[in-house]
């Protein structure tokens, strides 16, 4: 099932719009919600270490510069 979201909402588009929402690390990591951004494919991002999960289902992406 991720992976038909990977085919319709493009993995690079995806990690863009997570850094601009200031997803950035794990103090502004979002939901799900907060992205607008499905759950199962948020997860399918983390499996592939796109990004991060934290352990209250939040996202980032670690930018070490928090560009």
């Amino acid at each position: 099932m991720a992976e038909f979201f990977a085919t319709y909402y493009p993995r690079r588009r995806a990690i863009k719009e997570i850094k601009e929402a200031g997803a950035t690390s794990e103090d502004t990591a979002k939901t799900s919600e907060e992205l607008g951004m499905d759950e199962s494919f948020l997860q399918y991002l983390a499996s592939m270490k796109d990004i991060k999960k934290t352990r209250d289902r939040r996202y980032y992406i670690p930018c070490e510069d928090r560009k």
